[in-house]
């Protein structure tokens, strides 16, 4: 599976996690414009639908205090700015680019960006930037935030309803005409087969995590150590399907899994092929775990660090979108800062 352009060439699947957020401030305009920039083939990022029914791009339900900051420049204390309890208006005093420095966030991700103040964008504010940019041959796959655990406590408590989430998407979609340039991704699976059904056209990606110790508690969705169902898995037990989300994915119509990177193997890979998925680890910016994942045939890699992405797959004799300069306000001059 790869992305196809208008005129019938075809890139490998490079994408842009958050729009690359170790180079520009994750889910803004500025690191979508990076992405289309700097030869994205799929720009990553995540959805949430404010108190007023506006999609917004942001990963987290509540303001990240790491990065998140109000109108006298003061970072937000944890837990206190819901999304979906406010207003777009409400949302757009804050600004979300510039990571705080001292924090575990800024050593992961902050000491390679180019900032500047941004708003949080609407999934309109992303699809008219990549409509106006003429990349014609550039996806987005969009993360339908959800939380399907009671346990995640306040998260949980911010969740939306698939209705809520996908009928406002699916009318963007529609009326951009993205449906081959959209993909609905979602660690809660009955977002997926709500999807399925509302717009089939629209092709769907099922993420998962096998093992709490690889990856965070909140992505842990398998529930391989219970004996009964996960929320996550749309209705569906793994111990139902020999604990193999392959096949499950595969029994509820989904298009491509998305696991955690380091627990993909050439069998998930050659299994996903079989039944006729794609496969798109996340997030990988090791170098060899990189070239490991290309070498074993999966079909896009998610990254937070482009600028490796593309080096390790220009070694490796990949065909790659071109690099170019975009017409729009948010271009920012430089690729990142070496670290």
């Amino acid at each position: 599976m790869r992305s196809e352009t208008n005129v019938g060439e075809t890139y490998y699947d490079g994408q842009f996690h958050r729009g690359g957020r170790d180079a520009r401030a994750e889910n803004t305009l500025y690191a979508f414009q990076y992405a289309l920039e700097r030869g994205a083939t799929t720009i990553e990022c995540d959805m949430q639908v404010t108190l007023d029914g506006v999609l917004v791009l942001s990963h987290n339900p509540i303001l990240n205090p790491d990065f998140t900051r109000d109108e006298d420049g003061n970072y937000v204390e944890a837990n206190t700015h819901i999304i979906n309890r406010m207003t777009l208006d409400e949302l757009r005093r804050f600004d979300v680019g510039h990571i705080r420095k001292g924090t575990d966030y800024y050593e992961q991700h902050g000491r390679t960006q180019i900032v500047a103040d941004a708003r949080i964008p609407t999934v309109r504010d992303l699809f008219e930037l990549v409509r106006d940019s003429g990349r014609d041959h550039v996806r987005m796959s969009i993360e339908a935030k959800a939380y399907a655990d009671p346990a995640l406590g306040l998260v949980f408590e911010c969740r939306n309803s698939p209705r809520e989430l996908l009928e406002p998407f699916d009318d963007l979609v529609r009326e951009f005409g993205f449906e081959d340039r959209v993909l609905l991704q979602s660690f809660d699976w009955d977002f997926l087969t709500y999807m399925i059904r509302l717009n089939p056209r629209i092709r769907t990606v099922a993420l998962y995590c096998e093992e709490p110790a690889s990856c965070e508690p909140a992505d842990h969705t398998l529930w391989l150590d219970r004996r009964k169902a996960s929320p996550w898995l749309g209705g569906l037990n793994i111990h139902d399907f020999d604990d193999d989300p392959v096949r499950a994915a595969h029994a509820l119509g989904i298009d491509y899994v998305s696991p955690y990177y380091e627990e993909v193997d050439e069998n998930v890979v050659d299994e996903a092929h079989a039944l006729g998925m794609g496969v798109i680890p996340w997030t990988v910016n090791d170098p060899q775990a990189i070239g490991d994942l290309y070498d074993m045939g999966v079909d896009g890699i998610i990254s937070d660090r482009p600028w490796v992405l593309r080096e390790v797959l220009t070694a490796k004799g990949a065909s790659l979108a071109g690099e170019s300069v975009v017409e729009a306000p948010y271009h920012l001059e430089g690729d990142h800062r070496e670290v």
